[in-house]
């Protein structure tokens, strides 16, 4: 029996394979669809033909562009929208820590297409590296992480720039990260991430701060003041049939359809027979009266309502302010996942500061 035998895949294509697709659906790569189409070749989709030296470095001839290209960044287009990745599009990173949790979210930033991307881990590689860290090889124990990261990052993305954080001291001359609109912080000391992330909070430069230990891990994320949301919920907005809306402007769905909608949200109105002020307007506040009604208010004015509508819900931007790191931790706000273990988050939460504390 003849048996037919593929190429294994190197750890980098089987990195692509599993990563590309969600973000850029048309790049080549070693992924089922591929293979099922032999016929298909690099030819189809070039890349810019730009060698690595440049793609590690900051030009802004490579990056910086106005235009995105919609058909590498087709899937996150749909997900993130145009906004959002024109402000990623315009965005120097920095990622502080390159083992296992780091290296994952330099190549998950890599693959978003940010403006640049720097690295910074000193640290020599050991040989228990290689356990979580898939970018470094047995040849690399002994080198500096970063040196050694870098350039196997700039691989997976021609258009997002790699390059090293040179600095003998983090905690020296803080300024050194004024030329950074984002600062992840992984595998550092507990100081000298409250000192970091206090100073980029005065001067209004995102900080996320993560940490993983075993089985557990944690995030901090700090966006400064009046950080605004978009999209505060991310699901589709609703919609629905006007049944009826009365004198004191109570809104009743259509067969008794649950609306959906909760305290705060904001609807306009279409088709509306009787009451036309209503349709094109600007979006009202409701409030909720029941699971099939809702209220948009005074309603006086506009006259009587005869028949049809339609409502569907608008997501409206909503402004947070983050603490500080320092700030945080002295009052935190927990997010819970588990609501049978109410209490677990404050006992992590005190977990990680003692083993951080005898780190120190």
């Amino acid at each position: 029996m003849a048996v037919s035998l593929s190429p294994t895949p190197s750890p980098l294509e089987l990195l692509i394979r599993d990563s590309v697709p969600r973000s850029a659906g048309n790049v080549p790569t070693t992924c089922s669809h591929y293979v099922a189409n032999p016929s298909f070749s690099l030819q189809d989709k070039k890349l810019p033909e730009v060698d690595l030296v440049t793609r590690m470095q900051v030009d802004d001839s490579v990056v910086g562009l106005t235009e995105i290209d919609e058909s590498l960044y087709s899937r996150q287009l749909y997900v993130l929208g145009h906004e959002a990745m024109k402000r990623m599009g315009a965005s120097n990173i920095l990622i502080v820590g390159l083992k296992g949790l780091g290296v994952e979210i330099a190549k998950n930033i890599a693959l978003a297409g940010v403006k640049s991307l720097t690295l910074y881990d000193p640290g020599l590689v050991a040989l228990a590296d290689l356990s979580s860290q898939f970018f470094l090889r047995p040849e690399d124990v002994g080198k500096p992480r970063d040196e050694i990261t870098a350039p196997r990052v700039a691989e997976l993305n021609a258009y997002t720039p790699v390059k090293v954080h040179q600095s003998s001291n983090l905690g020296e001359n803080l300024s050194q990260f004024d030329k950074y609109q984002v600062v992840v912080l992984t595998s550092l000391p507990l100081k000298l991430q409250t000192l970091i992330g206090d100073y980029c909070h005065s001067k209004g430069i995102y900080v996320v701060a993560a940490d993983t230990f075993g089985l557990f891990g944690s995030i901090f994320c700090d966006f400064g003041d009046n950080f605004t949301v978009i999209d505060p919920t991310g699901e589709t907005p609703l919609s629905g049939i006007v049944a009826g809306i009365d004198e004191e402007g109570v809104v009743s769905a259509l067969d008794e359809t649950r609306h959906g909608l909760e305290d705060g949200d904001f609807v306009t109105f279409s088709e509306v027979e009787g009451m036309e002020g209503l349709n094109g307007g600007e979006p009202r506040k409701i409030t909720v009266k029941g699971p099939y009604t809702f209220s948009i208010g005074d309603v006086s004015g506009l006259g009587q309502y005869k028949r049809g509508g339609l409502y569907q819900q608008v997501k409206m931007p909503k402004t947070i302010n983050f603490k500080s790191i320092t700030a945080a931790i002295k009052e935190p706000e927990f997010i819970v996942s588990d609501f049978a273990k109410f209490d677990r988050p404050q006992q992590l939460h005190l977990g990680f500061q003692a083993l951080h504390a005898f780190v120190e």
